[in-house]
């Protein structure tokens, strides 16, 4: 009799430790995912800085291609004057929608 309650006490033990060693990984798995948003916040945050850093380098090179500090041909100018007029013309076409 003596046995089977040690037995008994052996395995609530065990249980005991299994529920817990289960509530630390829920508890490291809810930290972790609160990590993964902060991360994946993080990095929706610098790939905004990236596109706007593009944008101002674009800025910059189309600014100095006028300005005639660069001496390639005026094609490339004309050709980001489109690019830009055809970005103006989608942004006027979702207005109108």
């Amino acid at each position: 009799m003596k046995e089977e309650i040690s037995a008994i006490s052996d395995i609530r033990d065990y249980v005991l430790k299994l529920k817990s060693n289960n509530d630390q990984k829920k508890n490291e798995i809810v930290t972790l995912n609160e990590k993964v948003k902060s991360l994946n916040s993080e990095i929706k945050e610098f790939q905004s800085a990236i596109d706007e850093m593009n944008e101002q380098i674009k800025m910059l090179k189309l600014a100095k291609k006028i300005d005639g500090e660069d001496n390639s041909s005026s094609k490339e100018v004309k050709l980001m004057i489109n690019e830009m007029v055809r970005e103006i013309d989608k942004c006027i076409a979702l207005l109108n929608k």
